[in-house]
């Protein structure tokens, strides 16, 4: 049995191999018509780039002598087409080809690369895709204009300069004069200005230079009735070619305010303040702004008054100066002085520009070192605004009624919220002796382990009409103490207790200052000040340290007084 099957095994064994020794293609011969099939090689490496109205085709030829032409298809919504390239000599060192599809629209375009052997037959196909850049395009858009701020100062015009790049290739800023002469300033050129002065011998760096007041020539005035333009030449990311990009004209309508500035306008002139921008001839500046550049938009400004209402001791003028771009609020004010003669700054505790280089030299003396100011002047007024504080008459708050989120601190408990209603010291008794003495006291709640708000309720018990609020800080300045003072609150009105209204035309929200002692005055715009029962104040209070790994918080307030002024 054994033997059989071993015989039987070797049999077919014998038969198969047999049968491989006819080859596959003898097998199927006769049911393959004219033979075997050949496939043509494919062609590699295909890429498809923008250009302008245009799309970059490039791939590397197949060596394959089959290969008789190249077919290369387009399509899209917008149309399609095709061309046909004759191949490399599969000898040449460089198999690389390029073509170029011209008079695209903007669309995305279906790209097909493949070969064609002298009766037809058609390799593998390479499909990319691709969208040309046209004027359509929205990253043309995207494109720097150059020019980030403009504003038209007297016959001048002040920019501001975009930081250049590679894809710049020409950027002009073209003008007529008031003689119909027509000038062309090379943006690009000055876009990479920078300012420096000479310290023994030591060039001293100041940064970059790009705020301009042009035209820089002597004697010569802008004629703003004629178009102001833009004319700019470059790439875009991925194009293969240089564009011409259309003329931008500037529209001296635009105006692009800063979030800070906007809100400052708010403050002084109320939510309509765009209207009364051509009426500003005088502007107050307490707090700190990121830039000044805002004030070019200012048409009749003559006189800009730095920190007057900032009442502060003036030895803490070193450490809490105003962090105001110097450079920008520098040359922004001398552009005002060149343009307005009667222009004026005023400038009190030094709070503005008070910081010094590594040389000792104030910005304002190192700008005009390095001869980017001129005949800008300011007049310090030092502290003699202490002497002129606003003329309040506080609120008899007996009988209110003081709570806050955190209850631990209702009423007038040790550091409770109704300490805020003291102006200056309050009495105490000594539970022992019976002695009395005075004591500064402020509200300052438990510390937490993560950021909050804090908020603080006044029950005036009857509806009363407020002006403002006097807000002060607590003079007391051991180590570290400053930490805890607020730079910002938020009040609030109502008069039923649930329903609640800013106190200005913004959130609520106002500026306070945060040195030592340091007194505030809020005041309610007028078509505000309507009777209210209910005061809100709400704080967030401020990292003051950490324990175990963990940041605390906590906050301190010297005082919180509603009044009245004169």
């Amino acid at each position: 049995m054994i033997k059989k099957s071993i015989y039987t095994i070797g049999l077919f064994a014998a038969l198969l191999t047999a049968g491989c020794s006819e080859s596959l293609e003898e097998t199927y011969d006769e049911f393959a018509g004219d033979g075997m099939i050949r496939y043509l090689g494919k062609c590699s490496e295909v890429s498809v780039n923008p250009g302008w109205e245009r799309l970059q085709v490039t791939w590397k030829h197949n060596i394959d002598a089959g290969v008789k032409k190249v077919k290369i298809t387009w399509s899209s919504d917008n149309g399609s087409g095709e061309v046909f390239v004759d191949p490399c000599d599969p000898d040449s060192g460089d198999l690389m080809d390029t073509i170029y599809i011209e008079n695209l629209a903007d669309a995305m375009y279906t790209v097909r690369v493949s070969n064609l052997s002298a009766d037809n037959r058609e390799s593998l196909v390479e499909e990319k895709y691709g969208r040309p850049y046209t004027y359509e395009h929205e990253d043309l858009r995207a494109f720097s204009r150059g020019i980030t701020a403009f504003s038209r100062m007297g016959d001048k015009l002040m920019v501001a300069l975009d930081q250049s790049n590679d894809n710049i290739k020409e950027m002009l800023l073209c003008f007529k004069d008031k003689g119909g002469v027509e000038h062309k300033w090379d943006m690009k050129e000055h876009s990479g200005d920078s300012l420096a002065y000479d310290y023994w011998g030591y060039e001293v760096s100041l940064g970059r230079d790009y705020l301009f007041l042009l035209p820089d020539e002597e004697g010569v005035d802008i004629d703003f009735n004629q178009p102001i333009t833009v004319q700019r030449k470059g790439k875009l990311e991925g194009c293969v070619d240089e564009i011409d990009f259309k003329d931008e004209t500037l529209s001296l309508d635009e105006r692009l305010w800063a979030t800070d500035f906007t809100q400052l306008m708010i403050g002084q002139f109320g939510p309509n303040w765009e209207s009364e921008v051509n009426n500003v001839e005088t502007l107050e500046i307490d707090f700190d702004l990121n830039t000044l550049q805002d004030l070019m938009y200012l048409p009749n400004l003559k006189k800009v008054i730095l920190g007057k209402n900032r009442y502060m001791d003036e030895k803490y003028v070193r450490n809490n100066h105003s962090n105001t771009d110097e450079y920008v609020g520098l040359v922004t004010l001398q552009f005002l002085k060149a343009t307005r003669p009667e222009f004026t700054v005023e400038r009190y505790n030094q709070h503005y520009f008070y910081q010094r280089d590594g040389f000792g030299s104030t910005f304002l003396e190192a700008y005009k070192k390095a001869g980017k100011l001129t005949d800008l002047v300011i007049e310090e007024k030092g502290n003699e605004n202490l002497l002129a504080k606003p003329a309040c008459t506080l609120l008899d708050t007996t009988g209110w009624e003081m709570t806050c989120s955190d209850t631990v601190y209702n009423g007038y408990k040790n550091n409770g919220v109704a300490n805020l209603l003291f102006d200056g010291p309050r009495r105490f008794v000594d539970e022992y002796w019976g002695d009395e003495y005075e004591e500064e006291v402020y509200f300052e709640p438990a510390e937490t382990v993560g950021a909050g708000v804090v908020s603080v309720t006044f029950d005036m018990k009857t509806p009363r009409r407020l002006d403002g609020f006097k807000v002060g800080q607590p003079t007391r300045n051991e180590k570290g103490d400053p930490d805890y003072l607020l730079q910002n609150i938020i009040v609030e009105f109502s008069n039923d207790g649930l329903t609640w209204t800013a106190a200005n035309h913004t959130d609520g929200s106002f500026s306070i200052g945060n040195t030592p002692g340091e007194e505030s005055y809020l005041v309610v715009p007028e078509d505000l000040r309507t009777p209210v029962r209910y005061i809100r104040l709400r704080m967030s209070n401020r990292p003051i340290g950490e324990i175990s790994s963990m940041t605390k918080y906590c906050l301190r307030l010297g005082k919180f007084i509603p009044c009245t002024f004169e």
